[in-house]
């Protein structure tokens, strides 16, 4: 391939971006600011290496998700058009290596890749097999604990070596179990789609010289969520010719609890010492008020690379934040601005809600339907996840992985066959000793005498629908699910079922069709096993439809990546963002690094907003079975004075100003090492109690430092406690109505927490 023109790759872009995209050979770290054009250096660098000659084949480029991957492709192409250079995440890139190199792990290429849903049941018979209490040590526990071994590149014998706790053995006790279930079924799960290539490319020099020789230019997109094992694997695909490219940025880092290692970019200059950096810090994206606020609070980071972004957008309105009473009232007063803002002529899906987690939603999507406001959950393929079509993906994977026993445990019974549990397992006791599969057990069931009649008959019959599926295996994944659902009675089930429903559901098991043959237009090579990769693998956004006018409802976490007009994040009280779990960790451990992680949570949504911003909390939230007083959260202490605008609608004060009196911890550039207990005590919110007697108050049921409550004046915080019995006197300071002093005998104050 000749070499072609580069200008007009270059012409828009900055010094730096320019820099980066036409950067040489040898390992490269871009430091991208939120808003900076990360996707457009990658692109461009995929290009102008295509156009210097490189091979496309020689090019690999790794993200996270696949809607990432796909809006890589479309650019690639649009750019350089016929050259199919390799795009994808990192589980898709494990997928396709270990089929590709099946026989040389010792694996069956046809294995089936096993859903979180599939995993917890596989713990749960492992649990069982151990007689290991399932409800003290819960299958998601347990699940989580391997998981993190695996991401770990730690295996079984290792895992156990290293094993200390009474936890951790039991999960070394139960992980050989669940590995062994796994490869009797020809199964793995999403970690051995990194566990495995990176272990292969760590003890197989030959894979790893013949690999590393095959992709001469590796980039790696948001590389500060890598954990060790996609680490490993950047690495030793970069080993002979350290053409790596990276693009992160430690301020974005918001997945410790799935593996990644912050360490990973921070520590990259060490990792390959010939490194070059170059950071990205013009913002595209956010008006000069919401990057200030933002910025503001993120350099409150200790682990962090500094930076500062700049931006040539307007100044914009100041990022608000709201104070309602209720969380009713926050939702109630978030559907009134979204309903005003579309009045006013701005779209639906021009504006997005984010929540710290998913249970926050109810409110607002009860609110939203009773105002009438459009919205969609960003919550995953909720499409493929629904009953029937699960059974019919159950269907396919075990045409194409026989071994599958899960998945024929339900596909057997649905449609009903006359084969009950006590069938299923006299046929587990049969296929058991013989090690083969309940589907060969199956053609085998009038040889089984516990197994008689309709049972038998039903077992016999199923086994020969997928000798009678088996040639079709190759053909387009629409026709394989026609053929499957027309075969197998599940059609006919649901086309002359009693139940109202079953018209619906036949509804969505045809538009599975529809959407096996779109993947398959979008690449004529897509196989059966392509389309069931590509639903397993799925993420959040890959159910989102952004073309829809309607508001999305979405995760901080969901979040990444996306961009919208106008911006609300809810519920931005201690205990929810930062979340508890960080905020106990902390205390635990008197080290911020959890807490360093909500914050950069925090700034992650932030920064998702490009003209507005607003940011919500509650003085009281019915919350998971509890109401509780809830606490500012810490966060919205380190908000800048200037840029933000403070409006509360409690109904106990108004106010809109940036000067607003609240409490703040002294400013800092950085958290301490270790974090004061003060401040943590403070950052828990409490059940509502009931007043305190007289008799409780008079024997020192009110203390200094102790937060209250007052009906009229709200939170506020107790400065001094003096006198006894009848005389003894409360003085509280409120945010907003200043100090007050009470008779503590007659004060209306009920606790919320102590110091």
């Amino acid at each position: 391939m000749s070499a072609i023109p580069n200008a007009d790759l270059l012409s828009d872009l900055t010094a730096a971006q320019s820099e980066a995209v036409t950067h040489g050979e040898g390992p490269l770290l871009v430091l991208a600011g939120a808003g900076s054009g990360k996707t457009r250096v990658i692109t461009r660098r995929i290009a102008y290496l295509l156009r210097q000659g490189v091979r496309p084949g020689s090019i690999l480029a790794i993200t996270f998700t696949n809607k990432a991957a796909r809006e890589m492709r479309h650019r690639v192409d649009a750019m350089m058009p016929g050259c199919p250079v390799w795009v994808c995440t990192f589980h898709s890139l494990g997928a396709r290596l270990l089929r590709q190199y099946a026989d040389r792990l010792g694996l069956d290429r046809h294995f089936t890749i096993y859903d979180q849903d599939d995993r917890h049941r596989i713990i749960k018979t492992a649990l069982e097999a151990a007689n290991i209490d399932n409800v003290r040590y819960t299958p998601e526990g347990i699940q989580a604990a391997i998981s993190k071994a695996k991401n770990q590149l730690l295996r079984p014998a290792a895992y156990s070596a290293k094993a200390e706790d009474y936890f951790e053995r039991i999960v070394a006790g139960v992980y050989p179990l669940y590995e062994k279930r796994l490869r009797d079924a020809n199964a793995l799960d999403f970690d051995d789609l990194l566990l495995w290539p990176a272990l292969a490319l760590k003890q197989d020099a030959e894979l790893q010289a013949e690999l590393d020789a095959r992709f001469l230019y590796v980039l790696v997109d948001e590389y500060q969520d890598t954990n060790l094992a996609q680490y490993a694997i950047a690495r030793g695909l970069s080993s002979a010719h350290p053409n790596l490219f990276v693009v992160g940025d430690p301020d974005q880092s918001i997945y410790k609890w799935r593996g990644s290692d912050l360490r990973n970019i921070l520590d990259f200059e060490r990792d390959f010492p010939q490194a070059r950096t170059i950071t990205l810090d013009r913002n595209y994206r956010s008006t000069k008020c919401i990057l200030h606020v933002a910025s503001e609070l993120i350099a409150h980071n200790r682990q962090r690379k500094p930076k500062t972004l700049q931006t040539e957008n307007p100044t914009g309105t100041p990022v608000t934040v709201l104070t309602f009473e209720t969380a009713q009232d926050e939702a109630e007063g978030i559907a009134t601005r979204i309903r005003q803002a579309a009045e006013k002529g701005r779209r639906y899906r021009d504006m997005a809600v984010f929540v710290r987690t998913n249970a926050l939603s109810r409110n607002l999507e009860a609110t939203f339907v009773r105002q009438r406001v459009p919205y969609q959950i960003v919550r995953g393929l909720a499409f493929f996840e629904r009953k029937e079509n699960r059974d019919v993906l159950a269907y396919l994977r075990l045409l194409l992985n026989p071994q599958d026993d899960l998945s024929f445990l339900r596909a057997v019974g649905e449609p009903a066959r006359g084969i009950g549990k006590t069938s299923v397992t006299h046929l587990q006791a049969y296929a058991e000793p013989r090690s083969i599969s309940l589907l060969e057990a199956a053609a085998h069931a009038d040889e089984i005498p516990a197994i008689k009649g309709k049972a038998a008959k039903g077992l016999k019959e199923f086994a020969q629908l997928f000798r009678n599926l088996r040639p079709l295996a190759e053909a387009t994944p629409d026709e394989v699910i026609c053929q499957v659902l027309n075969q197998s009675g599940y059609r006919k089930m649901l086309e002359s079922g009693a139940d109202p429903e079953d018209q619906e559901r036949l509804a969505n098991v045809e538009e599975m069709i529809t959407a096996a043959r779109q993947f398959a237009k979008e690449d004529a090579s897509n196989t059966l096993s392509d389309f069931l990769e590509s639903v397993t693998l799925s993420s959040d956004l890959d159910g989102w439809d952004e073309q829809q006018d309607c508001v999305s409802i979405m995760t901080l976490h969901s979040s990444k990546g996306l961009e919208f007009p106008m911006v609300f994040i809810v519920a931005v009280e201690n205990g929810l963002l930062p979340h508890e779990r960080s905020l106990s960790e902390a205390q635990r451990t008197g080290k911020a690094e959890d807490l360093e992680e909500e914050r950069r949570l925090a700034f992650v949504g932030m920064t998702r907003a490009k003209e507005e911003l607003f940011i919500s909390r509650a003085r009281m939230r019915d919350y998971r079975g509890r109401i509780l007083y809830t606490i500012d959260s810490m966060f919205l202490g380190e908000l800048p004075e200037e840029g933000v605008a403070w409006i509360d609608e409690s109904g106990q004060a108004s106010r809109s100003t940036a000067a607003f009196d609240r409490w703040r911890e002294p400013k800092t550039t950085a958290w301490p090492e270790r974090l004061d207990d003060d401040i943590l005590s403070r950052a828990r919110p409490a059940p509502v109690s009931q007043h305190a007697s007289a008799q409780e108050q008079a024997a020192g049921g009110y203390t200094e430092g102790m937060l209250v409550r007052h009906d009229q004046y709200g939170v506020g915080k107790i400065t001094e406690v003096r006198g006894t019995g009848g005389l003894r006197r409360v003085r509280v300071r409120f945010k907003m109505a200043g100090e007050r002093t009470f008779v503590a005998d007659k004060a209306r104050l009920a606790i919320v927490t102590s110091q």
